[in-house]
């Protein structure tokens, strides 16, 4: 049977040694061969279990909490066959590889594309740039509202010259005049003096958000060349590790498997790795089976960048299906 790695019965010279009681590190070697395929097999029989009782599902209920077991059941053997394979891997001395390991360079990198987040925080949103141009719009609006109001008693003193007291258009312009009267004297009070403030600040505003985003602006654009660089570097990274037959870390097996689908899908797989490998050398993530290193912890703001980068990672992965 093929385990995916070099085999040692059609060699004589290996045969010879293994029925030699004295080398007991062919015994176990051997010992691991047998307990993988022993755990194969448990588990094709156990996957064609679950599919059975997939089928019967269709035609009748109940069964729902057996397939959940069941599914646990397979995982665990999953699992259990994967952590055998690589004791096997690695007591027939195939080479390790540490993708963490990725040198200060790359480190550099990552530090500089982290720091796009907190720039990006510093930069005036276009909301809130749509809000102060409101503001500055709205000093326009209340002079306007002036200038109508103006043009309203001229009109109204018009009328109170032009017509006799008794006169019912004159009573109508006389209650127009108290009523433009005051408003006229709300615009220039207060209306216009709060609108002329607001600009003011929000004239200032625009400007320093303009400084900012000169300021800042370049810092983003290093920031995301940094991403883009460190993205290469670290899909190069995985893609050398995979053409070298070397062994992968734990972590990313558990996370990832051992190579990409086929068509399409592999170009997400291969996106999410490096994502994944991206986390864990931004955050200094060195945790041997944990893809993103623990949970965040029950104090911990799930809304800072480090948690909600992980939550979308966590995500990428489960859509990757593996």
């Amino acid at each position: 049977m093929s385990h995916g790695y070099a085999t040692y019965g059609d060699d004589p010279e290996f045969t010879q040694e293994y029925f030699d009681p004295a080398d007991p590190t062919r015994r176990d070697l051997d010992e691991l061969f047998a307990a993988v395929d022993g755990l194969r097999e448990a588990e094709d029989r156990l996957g064609q279990e679950v599919a059975d009782l997939t089928e019967r599902l269709e035609s009748g209920p109940g069964q729902d909490d057996r397939l959940e077991l069941l599914g646990r059941r397979l995982d665990r053997l999953q699992q259990q066959v994967q952590a055998l394979e690589r004791a096997v891997r690695v007591s027939d001395g195939v080479p390790q590889v540490n993708l963490d390991d990725v040198g200060a360079e790359t480190r550099a990198l990552a530090a500089e594309a982290a720091r796009w987040d907190d720039l990006h925080k510093e930069l005036v949103t276009k909301e809130q740039r749509a809000r102060y141009a409101d503001e500055i719009a709205h000093l326009d609006s209340v002079r306007s509202a002036l200038s109508r109001c103006d043009a309203d008693l001229l009109e109204v003193v018009r009328v109170l010259a032009s017509t006799d007291r008794g006169a019912r258009a004159r009573g109508d312009a006389e209650s127009s005049l108290r009523a433009l009267s005051t408003r006229r004297r709300t615009l220039l009070d207060e209306e216009i003096p709060a609108a002329v403030s607001t600009a003011d600040q929000a004239r200032l505003a625009l400007r320093e958000a303009d400084a900012v985003e000169a300021r800042v602006v370049p810092q983003l654009e290093r920031a995301e060349r940094a991403w883009h660089d460190l993205q290469v570097r670290l899909r190069t990274r995985i893609t050398d590790a995979l053409g070298s037959n070397a062994l992968l870390p734990a972590w990313f097996s558990h996370a990832l498997g051992v190579a990409p689908p086929p068509g399409t899908s592999g170009d997400a797989w291969i996106r999410t790795a490096a994502s994944v490998l991206a986390y864990r050398v931004t955050f200094g993530v060195t945790d041997p089976a944990l893809p993103l290193g623990p949970p965040p912890g029950e104090a911990a703001d799930t809304t800072e960048r480090r948690w909600t980068w992980r939550a979308r990672l966590e995500s990428d992965l489960d859509d990757l299906s593996l």
